[in-house]
């Protein structure tokens, strides 16, 4: 915060010495530097052989003024689906590319990995209004070309900060609606001082109620950065990027708990309990008949700081060379806390204890405080060349992590249990572990123009990982990820063919949840795709057709570990297939129509799930093929947008087909399909006498049909032959991450 106050007070006084009537006019060639600077670091040739889809400057514009997280803005694509816990888009959200997660989807920033070397997921509650700084967003469906970090598994998003101005520019964003949920921020832009600097900050600050209970939260985030135009050819850039948040937390979603009448979340809304939070209340029936909840001593929250820091420098050594090199160190630290009642002991590690009337203490109350510190620093180079007929990229990483991780309860319900374990008062720790991760990487890429509208691509990646869990694995790792195809234009029209390999090391959950199964294996996919693209004045239109075959891909199996963990292992064989369509027209000049759509296969063969069983061991069922949880076979969206000097209405309707909750491909424990559809109105003035350049007012109605569906969520299903469950018909809990109703938001941008 600090920072941003300072950079704003530097801005303002640079604003108010250059004069409010004599802005200095931008230089082209800088501009022109500044964006060669920002595509270098994504290190992708012309005519890459790959399903890419691109998402604009003017539409992260338009997409910052509301309160969604990124995942939702990429869900305009074929095959992303995104959701969120609190059921408002804020906070907690997840993202899906082709039926993958976010711990398979590679996410970079200006070339820099973003993923957490452990997990490997993207925590999008610490990019709120990331938006309002990027420049651009390019998402490739599969394994694409190779990237820095870990390898992607269904595609990679590569951000891009936006290109520094060379103009003077206060944009001011303010937005409320629906839940209480609020919005603030200032993005300040020097413009050129010198002839040779530019300063740019951004903040935002967002507060909401939330829509599920007990996830009221704040989030804020901020952007400073100092660009210096050394010499012609020369750009040396520094950004310090960072957020903070303080949420309240729902990750069980709306739980059925085992009630045989609720196996849908639509049934729970109309029972009235479709903002139920097991992880903040009980809930209970009242004389009426009616539910009612009552709030824990604590609700769950999560408390997170991290920090971005990127220096980069790029150097047109001539019309064909380029290169740059960025050095980077991201430092994160927080924790969540929340109140568990009843628990085992074991869950905890601790042992029983005799009370003082003589009984053993096996369960209590508890409050746990998770947490874990973090620090990742790196160096990025790349060098590419570029003429009539061949491109050519080399580029190298090298990254280290070290991360902390701690346990601690910081409340003991019992008695004799608080007097075993935590006699002085003090906090007591039940687990302590480190972690370290080496990266390293090299890549050559190479696009060749043959004539006649052909070119071949070729990519070659060599990577090393070594990690280390304390007391858990020492692993390493040596990966060779070949990629190449060829890509054909004509006019309009154009073509492409690829194949594309990734490795993975597992994640550190593959390692502290394994359970009885043996060590983690490394994943590996080979990726085939073809594709057609036809981009008119008039119509534009895209097909891509591929094949992911995977081996050894990570799957739950439905064990439970001894603290009720669910456990993963690798399954040799697994697969995904499909068709992307996307196309758009502009038949008149007022008037946009979009649709886009994914139709896919995902299977999984020769696969062992296990079912707790209540009186003995788990019962196992064998699939020769099944459906992979939580990959729906289609994946569809369209709308249209009506345009009129400065008024806009669009309106978008997105629909999700089943998806399964395990990998039993059993319509019991599943997701039902649901469709959603938004309106989104807004009106643009750019005043001629007045100090606002231009003035963007919008109204956004999400959900307008008021659909009670969730779209993601878990299950669980035992066996017990006594009492009649048996594995065709099981006993089931399940969890659903709802999406709100109908929500309204309105919103204001200023800019000066």
């Amino acid at each position: 915060m600090k920072k941003i106050l300072l950079f704003a007070a530097v801005s303002l006084l640079g604003l108010a010495a250059s004069g409010p009537a004599q802005a200095q006019e931008a230089d082209t060639l800088w501009t022109e530097q500044l964006k060669e600077a920002i595509i270098l670091t994504e290190a992708t040739p012309r005519n890459a052989p790959f399903a890419v889809s691109r998402i604009s400057e003017s539409d992260l514009r338009e997409f910052s003024g509301g309160v969604k997280e990124l995942p939702y803005l990429f869900s305009h694509t074929p095959g992303v689906i995104s959701w969120g816990d609190n059921g408002l888009g804020t906070g907690t959200t997840y993202l899906r590319i082709r039926g993958s997660g976010d711990s398979r989807i590679n996410v970079t920033l200006d070339g820099v990995p973003l993923n957490s070397p452990e997990d490997q997921c993207v925590f999008w509650a610490n990019m709120n209004s990331y938006a309002s700084f990027l420049g651009g967003v390019k998402i490739q469906r599969g394994v694409g070309s190779s990237s820095n970090g870990d390898g992607a598994f269904g595609g990679t998003v590569a951000l891009s900060t936006r290109t520094p101005s060379t103009e003077r520019e206060v944009r001011a964003d303010v937005a409320y609606g629906s839940y209480n949920t609020v919005k603030g921020g200032l993005t300040l832009s020097s413009g050129l001082l010198g002839g040779r600097w530019m300063l740019e900050g951004s903040y935002h600050h967002s507060y909401t109620d939330g829509f599920v209970h007990g996830t009221s939260g704040n989030s804020g985030s901020w952007m400073a950065s100092l660009t210096f135009l050394a010499a012609p050819g020369w750009v040396i850039r520094y950004r310090n990027i960072g957020n903070y948040e303080h949420t309240g937390q729902a990750w069980n979603g709306v739980e059925t708990g085992g009630d045989e009448r609720f196996s849908t979340y639509a049934q729970l809304y109309a029972a009235g309990l479709g903002q139920y939070n097991g992880l903040c209340e009980s809930r209970y029936q009242n004389d009426k008949g009616q539910w009612a909840f009552k709030p824990f001593p604590q609700i769950t929250t999560d408390n997170f700081v991290q920090d971005h820091n990127l220096l980069s420098a790029t150097w047109d050594i001539n019309s064909r060379w380029k290169t740059s090199a960025t050095l980077h160190y991201t430092w994160g630290s927080g924790y969540y806390d929340n109140f568990v009642p009843n628990k085992s002991v074991s869950k905890f590690g601790l042992e029983p204890v005799v009370d003082a009337d003589g009984a053993l203490v096996k369960k209590s109350d508890f409050v746990r405080k998770k947490g874990l510190t973090q620090h990742t620093a790196g160096l990025l180079l790349n060098a590419n060349r570029r003429s009539e007929k061949l491109d050519l990229f080399f580029g190298l990483s090298a990254q280290h992590f070290l991360g902390d991780h701690y346990g601690y309860l910081t409340y003991i319900g019992n008695e004799a249990l608080r007097n075993a374990y935590a006699p002085d008062g003090a906090d007591y720790r039940y687990y302590f572990s480190d972690a370290a991760k080496t990266d390293l990487s090299a890549y050559a890429k190479a696009s060749w123009k043959l004539g006649a509208g052909f070119s071949l691509f070729g990519d070659l990646q060599y990577r090393y990982v070594h990690y280390r869990i304390e007391d858990i694995a020492d692993r390493h790792y040596h990966f060779f990820n070949p990629k190449g195809g060829v890509e054909w234009h004509l006019g309009a029209h154009s073509a492409f063919a690829s194949f594309a390999m990734s490795n993975r090391e597992p994640e550190r959950n593959n390692f502290t949840d394994n359970g009885s199964y043996g060590p983690p294996k490394p994943e590996r996919l080979l990726d085939y795709e073809l594709g057609y693209g036809y981009g008119g004045r008039i119509l534009s239109a895209s097909a891509t057709f591929y094949y992911m075959d995977y081996k050894d891909q990570f799957i739950r199996t439905g064990e439970l570990s001894d603290i009720g963990e669910a456990l993963t292992t690798n399954i040799e064989k697994s697969m995904r297939t499909g068709m992307e369509l996307s196309a758009s027209v502009k038949p008149l000049g007022w008037l946009d129509l979009e649709a886009d759509g994914a139709f896919s296969l995902n299977r999984l063969y020769d696969f062992d799930e296990f079912v707790d069983n209540w009186e003995g061991d788990p019962v196992r069922i064998h699939y020769d093929r099944s459906t992979i949880a939580f990959s729906p076979a289609i994946v569809a969206g369209g709308g249209f947008r009506l345009h009129y000097e400065g008024a806009a209405l669009r309106w978008r309707t997105a629909y999700v087909s089943r998806q399964y909750m395990d990998n039993s491909a059993c319509d019991d424990r599943s997701l039902p399909a649901f469709s959603t559809t938004d309106i989104d109105l807004s009106y643009t003035l750019k005043p001629r006498a007045c100090a606002i350049r231009e003035a963007r007012f919008s109204l956004n109605a999400g959900n307008i049909f008021d659909s009670h569906h969730a779209c993601g969520g878990w299950t669980y299903s035992a066996v017990s032959a006594s009492i009649g469950y048996t594995p065709d018909h099981r006993y089931i809990e399940a969890g659903f991450v709802p999406s709100a109703g109908i929500t309204l938001l309105a919103s204001v941008s200023l800019t000066f």
